[in-house]
């Protein structure tokens, strides 16, 4: 059984099967990617900026679907949760002051078993959104199988199966989904805009200075005892926070007490890697800021 839900991703409304996709781990521009939530934070718009757009996003696709024979209930998904750990834990943390990311890591680490030991702090909390509280699926479930093709061209617009005439037409059918996406959260970076953003991307990576600061910040992690997968620029930031997510695999089999243990080694880990990148972040903030957000598809 199908489940329907359009999702908020990166300030662009996606329609999936569930949301249950993962993101991908690289933008279009080959640079480290952030998850969602660390993207909207990024953008600089606020909760309730975004939280309006989203009833009106909502509220447009239900008229479009009504256009189109069907019914559709706005669903929209309230962001004024989300949590702080792509601000201050992730790639993009290097461009925050560093007081207060000093601030947040003293007591969360890297956000990782902060989550299990302050499970309801929305500083950490990850967003969890069911599929099967969204009433649409039972409106598309009653269908029979040829109106739930319909029903699923007039919300998502075509894909995959499609004449060569309907595959040369698609880019004009982005179905109501698309359609409220582009209106009130733009249609993402062109290709041009892609390629101008890895070559200032590309600028960041090739540095010397940067590349020498990368360098001495890998080293100085190793020196602390800890393994760095990648002294590249990008990547290097990246190492001490991947590792300490590969560490809770299953939440499930973490007991409180080995979560109130493994916070405590994730806040010396996520507070010598701050102390560590100074120089490194101190590069990337003042002259690199708007390459890496580019970058990294958060503008």
């Amino acid at each position: 059984m199908r489940r329907l839900t359009v999702c908020l991703a990166a300030l662009s409304l996606t329609v999936l099967a569930g949301c249950g996709g993962k993101a991908a781990d690289t933008s279009a521009a080959g640079t480290p990617k952030q998850d969602a939530s660390a993207s909207a934070q990024s953008t600089g718009g606020t909760t309730t900026d975004t939280n309006s757009a989203v009833v009106k996003a909502e509220n447009m696709i239900a008229d479009c679907m009504k256009a189109k024979g069907f019914q559709y209930v706005p669903h929209p998904v309230s962001y004024d949760d989300d949590s702080q750990v792509g601000k201050y834990a992730g790639m993009l943390s290097v461009l925050e002051p560093a007081d207060q990311v000093r601030t947040f890591r003293a007591k969360y680490g890297f956000g990782v078993y902060s989550r299990l030991v302050y499970p309801n702090d929305p500083a950490v909390a990850a967003r969890q959104q069911d599929p099967s509280q969204n009433p649409n699926n039972a409106i598309r479930d009653a269908l029979d199988p040829a109106r739930q093709k319909t029903y699923d061209v007039a919300l998502q617009g075509f894909s995959g199966g499609l004449t060569a005439k309907q595959e040369a037409n698609k880019s004009a059918d982005q179905g109501c989904a698309g359609a409220a996406s582009a209106k009130y959260f733009g249609s993402g970076q062109t290709k041009e805009q892609q390629a101008a953003a890895g070559r200032e991307y590309a600028k960041f990576e090739n540095d010397p200075a940067v590349e020498s600061a990368a360098q001495k910040y890998a080293d100085c992690l190793k020196n602390k005892g800890y393994r760095v997968s990648s002294a590249k620029p990008g990547w290097v930031e990246q190492s001490l926070f991947t590792d300490a997510t590969e560490k809770v695999s299953d939440p499930a089999k973490v007991s409180a007490a080995a979560a109130k243990a493994g916070l405590a080694n994730e806040i010396k880990a996520a507070l010598d890697d701050l102390d560590c990148r100074a120089d490194y972040a101190t590069i990337a903030r003042t002259k690199y800021a708007a390459a890496i957000r580019a970058g990294n598809g958060v503008g």
